[in-house]
Protein backbone atom coordinates (compact mmCIF):
# COMPACT_ATOMS: atom_id res chain seq x y z
CA UNK A 1 0.00 0.00 0.00
CA UNK A 2 1.21 3.46 -1.18
CA UNK A 3 1.93 5.67 1.68
CA UNK A 4 0.17 9.32 1.17
CA UNK A 5 2.44 12.33 1.77
CA UNK A 6 1.72 14.07 4.81
CA UNK A 7 0.47 17.54 4.50
CA UNK A 8 4.15 19.39 5.25
CA UNK A 9 5.00 17.14 2.33
CA UNK A 10 2.38 18.32 -0.08
CA UNK A 11 3.13 21.77 0.79
CA UNK A 12 6.50 21.53 0.01
CA UNK A 13 6.06 19.66 -3.33
CA UNK A 14 3.87 22.60 -4.21
CA UNK A 15 6.40 25.09 -3.44
CA UNK A 16 9.09 23.67 -5.23
CA UNK A 17 7.18 23.48 -8.28
CA UNK A 18 5.64 26.74 -7.91
CA UNK A 19 9.75 28.28 -7.51
CA UNK A 20 10.76 25.91 -10.88
CA UNK A 21 7.77 27.61 -12.58
CA UNK A 22 9.06 31.10 -12.15
CA UNK A 23 12.55 30.37 -12.46
CA UNK A 24 11.62 28.94 -15.83
CA UNK A 25 9.66 31.94 -16.30
CA UNK A 26 12.28 33.96 -15.65
CA UNK A 27 14.95 32.59 -17.57
CA UNK A 28 12.24 32.53 -20.79
CA UNK A 29 11.57 36.09 -20.58
CA UNK A 30 14.94 36.94 -20.63
CA UNK A 31 15.83 34.75 -23.67
CA UNK A 32 12.60 36.09 -24.88
CA UNK A 33 13.36 40.41 -24.37
CA UNK A 34 16.85 39.75 -25.82
CA UNK A 35 15.23 37.84 -28.79
CA UNK A 36 12.43 40.97 -28.99
CA UNK A 37 15.15 43.80 -28.59
CA UNK A 38 17.33 42.00 -31.38
CA UNK A 39 14.15 41.66 -34.36
CA UNK A 40 13.01 45.58 -33.20
CA UNK A 41 16.10 46.28 -34.16
CA UNK A 42 16.32 44.59 -37.47
CA UNK A 43 13.11 45.54 -38.63
CA UNK A 44 13.45 49.16 -37.64
CA UNK A 45 16.99 49.31 -39.40
CA UNK A 46 15.02 47.70 -42.78
CA UNK A 47 15.95 51.52 -44.74
CA UNK A 48 18.69 51.47 -44.32
CA UNK A 49 19.87 47.64 -45.22
CA UNK A 50 17.76 48.16 -47.95
CA UNK A 51 19.78 51.90 -49.35
CA UNK A 52 23.26 50.53 -48.22
CA UNK A 53 23.13 46.84 -47.59
CA UNK A 54 26.46 45.01 -45.98
CA UNK A 55 28.52 47.71 -47.50
CA UNK A 56 26.83 49.55 -44.42
CA UNK A 57 29.90 48.31 -42.37
CA UNK A 58 32.83 49.06 -44.04
CA UNK A 59 31.18 52.40 -45.29
CA UNK A 60 33.17 56.05 -44.00
CA UNK A 61 30.87 58.43 -45.35
CA UNK A 62 28.31 59.76 -43.10
CA UNK A 63 26.46 62.80 -44.42
CA UNK A 64 23.05 63.28 -43.31
CA UNK A 65 22.43 65.92 -46.06
CA UNK A 66 22.90 63.50 -48.89
CA UNK A 67 21.64 60.76 -46.78
CA UNK A 68 25.03 58.74 -47.13
CA UNK A 69 25.60 56.68 -44.22
CA UNK A 70 27.81 54.16 -43.33
CA UNK A 71 29.30 52.46 -39.91
CA UNK A 72 32.60 52.12 -40.01
CA UNK A 73 34.12 55.19 -38.00
CA UNK A 74 31.90 54.56 -35.21
CA UNK A 75 33.00 50.82 -35.43
CA UNK A 76 36.61 51.64 -35.43
CA UNK A 77 36.20 54.42 -32.56
CA UNK A 78 34.07 51.66 -30.54
CA UNK A 79 36.96 49.23 -30.48
CA UNK A 80 39.75 51.48 -29.81
CA UNK A 81 38.20 53.32 -27.06
CA UNK A 82 36.76 49.94 -25.83
CA UNK A 83 39.89 47.73 -25.85
CA UNK A 84 42.01 50.90 -25.24
CA UNK A 85 40.66 51.73 -22.14
CA UNK A 86 40.67 47.56 -20.75
CA UNK A 87 44.57 47.39 -22.06
CA UNK A 88 44.87 50.23 -19.65
CA UNK A 89 42.95 49.58 -16.87
CA UNK A 90 43.71 45.63 -16.04
CA UNK A 91 47.22 45.97 -14.82
CA UNK A 92 45.64 48.62 -12.39
CA UNK A 93 42.79 46.50 -11.64
CA UNK A 94 45.13 43.44 -11.04
CA UNK A 95 47.38 45.32 -8.77
CA UNK A 96 44.30 46.80 -6.56
CA UNK A 97 42.32 43.29 -6.00
CA UNK A 98 46.01 41.98 -5.39
CA UNK A 99 46.96 44.58 -2.63
CA UNK A 100 43.54 44.20 -0.86
CA UNK A 101 43.11 40.42 -0.90
CA UNK A 102 46.85 39.99 0.49
CA UNK A 103 48.65 43.02 1.47
CA UNK A 104 46.66 44.84 3.03
CA UNK A 105 45.52 44.48 6.46
CA UNK A 106 41.33 44.76 7.22
CA UNK A 107 41.97 48.37 8.52
CA UNK A 108 43.11 49.95 5.30
CA UNK A 109 41.10 47.46 3.13
CA UNK A 110 37.52 48.10 4.58
CA UNK A 111 37.78 52.39 3.44
CA UNK A 112 39.27 51.51 -0.19
CA UNK A 113 36.63 48.79 -1.38
CA UNK A 114 34.00 51.24 0.01
CA UNK A 115 35.58 53.98 -1.79
CA UNK A 116 35.90 51.71 -4.80
CA UNK A 117 32.62 50.56 -4.95
CA UNK A 118 31.00 54.37 -4.31
CA UNK A 119 33.30 55.07 -7.36
CA UNK A 120 31.78 52.49 -9.64
CA UNK A 121 28.37 53.69 -8.68
CA UNK A 122 28.93 57.46 -10.09
CA UNK A 123 26.44 58.48 -12.77
CA UNK A 124 28.25 58.87 -16.24
CA UNK A 125 27.77 61.98 -16.42
CA UNK A 126 29.97 62.97 -12.98
CA UNK A 127 32.62 61.22 -15.01
CA UNK A 128 32.17 62.86 -18.43
CA UNK A 129 31.64 66.34 -16.69
CA UNK A 130 35.36 65.22 -14.78
CA UNK A 131 37.21 63.94 -17.99
CA UNK A 132 36.14 67.53 -19.82
CA UNK A 133 37.51 69.82 -17.09
CA UNK A 134 40.50 67.74 -15.79
CA UNK A 135 41.39 65.26 -18.35
CA UNK A 136 40.69 67.07 -21.23
CA UNK A 137 42.99 69.92 -20.36
CA UNK A 138 45.61 67.69 -19.45
CA UNK A 139 45.59 65.68 -22.35
CA UNK A 140 45.67 68.89 -24.42
CA UNK A 141 49.22 69.71 -23.27
CA UNK A 142 50.23 66.34 -23.54
CA UNK A 143 49.08 66.48 -27.22
CA UNK A 144 51.20 70.08 -27.57
CA UNK A 145 54.46 68.19 -25.41
CA UNK A 146 53.90 65.12 -27.86
CA UNK A 147 54.17 67.09 -30.99
CA UNK A 148 57.03 68.83 -30.78
CA UNK A 149 58.95 65.66 -29.17
CA UNK A 150 58.17 63.94 -32.58
CA UNK A 151 58.44 67.58 -34.37
CA UNK A 152 55.22 67.19 -36.68
CA UNK A 153 51.96 68.77 -36.10
CA UNK A 154 50.79 66.29 -38.46
CA UNK A 155 50.30 64.13 -35.51
CA UNK A 156 48.26 66.85 -33.51
CA UNK A 157 45.75 66.62 -36.30
CA UNK A 158 42.81 67.83 -33.71
CA UNK A 159 44.96 70.93 -32.62
CA UNK A 160 45.55 71.57 -29.43
CA UNK A 161 41.54 70.66 -27.99
CA UNK A 162 42.63 67.73 -26.06
CA UNK A 163 38.87 65.85 -27.00
CA UNK A 164 39.57 62.78 -28.78
CA UNK A 165 40.18 59.47 -29.03
CA UNK A 166 42.99 59.28 -26.29
CA UNK A 167 40.63 61.72 -23.84
CA UNK A 168 37.85 58.92 -24.07
CA UNK A 169 40.16 55.78 -23.61
CA UNK A 170 41.89 57.40 -20.76
CA UNK A 171 38.06 58.00 -19.34
CA UNK A 172 36.72 54.79 -19.85
CA UNK A 173 39.43 52.83 -18.34
CA UNK A 174 38.98 54.88 -15.01
CA UNK A 175 35.22 54.15 -15.25
CA UNK A 176 35.43 50.64 -15.64
CA UNK A 177 38.61 50.11 -13.26
CA UNK A 178 36.53 50.20 -10.03
CA UNK A 179 34.17 47.25 -11.93
CA UNK A 180 37.15 45.02 -12.69
CA UNK A 181 39.06 45.52 -9.79
CA UNK A 182 35.73 44.99 -7.24
CA UNK A 183 35.04 41.79 -9.21
CA UNK A 184 38.51 40.34 -9.49
CA UNK A 185 38.60 41.16 -5.95
CA UNK A 186 35.65 38.80 -5.09
CA UNK A 187 37.61 36.04 -6.89
CA UNK A 188 40.54 35.79 -4.76
CA UNK A 189 38.96 36.27 -1.40
CA UNK A 190 37.92 33.19 -2.47
CA UNK A 191 40.83 31.36 -3.03
CA UNK A 192 40.96 28.27 -0.21
CA UNK A 193 43.13 29.48 2.40
CA UNK A 194 44.77 25.38 2.34
CA UNK A 195 45.72 26.15 -1.03
CA UNK A 196 47.67 29.64 -0.02
CA UNK A 197 49.05 28.08 3.40
CA UNK A 198 50.23 25.07 1.70
CA UNK A 199 52.12 27.17 -1.09
CA UNK A 200 53.84 29.28 1.80
CA UNK A 201 54.48 25.78 4.06
CA UNK A 202 56.33 24.29 0.85
CA UNK A 203 58.39 27.36 1.08
CA UNK A 204 57.16 29.91 -1.94
CA UNK A 205 56.89 33.29 -1.05
CA UNK A 206 54.34 35.38 -0.67
CA UNK A 207 54.32 36.51 -4.63
CA UNK A 208 55.21 33.12 -5.83
CA UNK A 209 52.19 31.97 -3.99
CA UNK A 210 49.89 34.67 -5.99
CA UNK A 211 51.66 33.88 -9.16
CA UNK A 212 51.50 30.13 -9.41
CA UNK A 213 48.86 29.50 -6.94
CA UNK A 214 46.00 32.30 -6.64
CA UNK A 215 45.87 33.81 -9.92
CA UNK A 216 45.53 30.55 -11.97
CA UNK A 217 42.68 29.62 -9.58
CA UNK A 218 40.91 32.85 -10.33
CA UNK A 219 41.61 33.07 -14.21
CA UNK A 220 38.17 32.19 -15.55
CA UNK A 221 36.47 34.68 -13.28
CA UNK A 222 39.18 37.18 -14.14
CA UNK A 223 38.40 36.76 -17.33
CA UNK A 224 34.76 36.99 -17.07
CA UNK A 225 35.13 40.17 -15.14
CA UNK A 226 37.24 41.65 -17.98
CA UNK A 227 34.68 40.77 -20.71
CA UNK A 228 31.64 42.69 -18.73
CA UNK A 229 34.08 45.34 -17.94
CA UNK A 230 34.74 45.39 -21.77
CA UNK A 231 31.40 45.99 -22.63
CA UNK A 232 30.37 48.67 -20.08
CA UNK A 233 33.16 50.66 -22.12
CA UNK A 234 31.69 49.49 -25.45
CA UNK A 235 28.18 50.67 -24.32
CA UNK A 236 29.22 53.66 -22.36
CA UNK A 237 27.16 57.24 -23.49
CA UNK A 238 27.05 60.21 -22.14
CA UNK A 239 31.17 60.45 -20.95
CA UNK A 240 32.73 59.51 -23.55
CA UNK A 241 30.08 61.76 -25.45
CA UNK A 242 31.11 64.94 -23.57
CA UNK A 243 35.07 64.46 -24.29
CA UNK A 244 35.64 61.91 -27.70
CA UNK A 245 34.91 64.96 -29.64
CA UNK A 246 32.43 64.03 -32.17
CA UNK A 247 34.01 63.44 -35.40
CA UNK A 248 32.06 61.32 -38.11
CA UNK A 249 35.66 60.32 -40.07
CA UNK A 250 38.07 57.65 -39.49
CA UNK A 251 40.98 58.37 -36.88
CA UNK A 252 44.08 58.92 -37.91
CA UNK A 253 45.87 59.11 -34.35
CA UNK A 254 44.61 59.04 -31.26
CA UNK A 255 44.19 62.64 -30.94
CA UNK A 256 41.60 62.91 -33.65
CA UNK A 257 38.32 63.72 -32.95
CA UNK A 258 36.35 60.07 -33.20
CA UNK A 259 32.64 58.74 -32.50
CA UNK A 260 31.64 55.70 -30.85
CA UNK A 261 28.50 53.73 -32.00
CA UNK A 262 26.61 54.51 -28.68
CA UNK A 263 28.09 58.48 -28.97
CA UNK A 264 26.47 58.32 -32.50
CA UNK A 265 23.33 57.81 -31.35
CA UNK A 266 22.83 59.62 -28.60
CA UNK A 267 24.31 62.61 -30.39
CA UNK A 268 22.14 62.62 -33.53
CA UNK A 269 18.92 60.34 -33.09
CA UNK A 270 16.70 63.82 -32.19
CA UNK A 271 18.26 65.43 -35.04
CA UNK A 272 17.18 62.90 -37.49
CA UNK A 273 14.18 63.36 -39.65
CA UNK A 274 14.39 61.10 -42.93
CA UNK A 275 13.62 57.33 -42.60
CA UNK A 276 16.90 56.49 -43.79
CA UNK A 277 18.83 58.47 -41.39
CA UNK A 278 16.56 57.07 -38.20
CA UNK A 279 17.23 53.36 -39.72
CA UNK A 280 20.93 54.21 -39.87
CA UNK A 281 21.19 55.26 -36.19
CA UNK A 282 18.90 51.71 -35.62
CA UNK A 283 21.80 49.91 -37.58
CA UNK A 284 24.23 51.26 -35.12
CA UNK A 285 22.23 50.16 -32.27
CA UNK A 286 22.07 46.62 -34.05
CA UNK A 287 25.83 46.57 -34.97
CA UNK A 288 26.86 47.78 -31.27
CA UNK A 289 24.51 44.58 -30.03
CA UNK A 290 25.77 42.26 -32.19
CA UNK A 291 29.88 43.75 -31.07
CA UNK A 292 28.35 42.80 -27.42
CA UNK A 293 27.36 39.06 -28.32
CA UNK A 294 30.18 38.18 -29.88
CA UNK A 295 32.37 39.69 -27.59
CA UNK A 296 31.10 37.59 -25.21
CA UNK A 297 30.93 34.57 -27.06
CA UNK A 298 34.01 34.46 -28.27
CA UNK A 299 35.30 34.75 -24.43
CA UNK A 300 33.31 31.24 -23.47
CA UNK A 301 34.61 29.84 -26.53
CA UNK A 302 38.02 30.81 -25.13
CA UNK A 303 37.58 29.45 -21.73
CA UNK A 304 35.75 26.07 -22.92
CA UNK A 305 38.66 25.04 -25.01
CA UNK A 306 40.93 25.73 -21.88
CA UNK A 307 42.88 27.96 -24.24
CA UNK A 308 43.69 29.96 -20.66
CA UNK A 309 44.33 26.53 -18.54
Amino acid sequence: MAVQPSRSDRRELVRERAFTAAGLTAAVALVTTILLFLVQLFITSRASRAAFGLPFLWRSEWNPVTEQFGALPMIIGTLITGFGALLISTPFALGIAIFLADYAGKKAAEPVKYLIGLLGGLPSVIFGLWGLFVLVPIVSRFEVWFGKLVGSEALVSSGTTGVGLLAAILLLAIMILPFSASLILESLLVVPMELKEGALALGATKWDTIQNVELPYVRRSTVGALVLSLGRALGETMAVTMVIGNGMRLPHSLFDPANTLASAIANQFLEATSPVYVASLVQLALILFVIAIVINIAARVILRRGVLQ
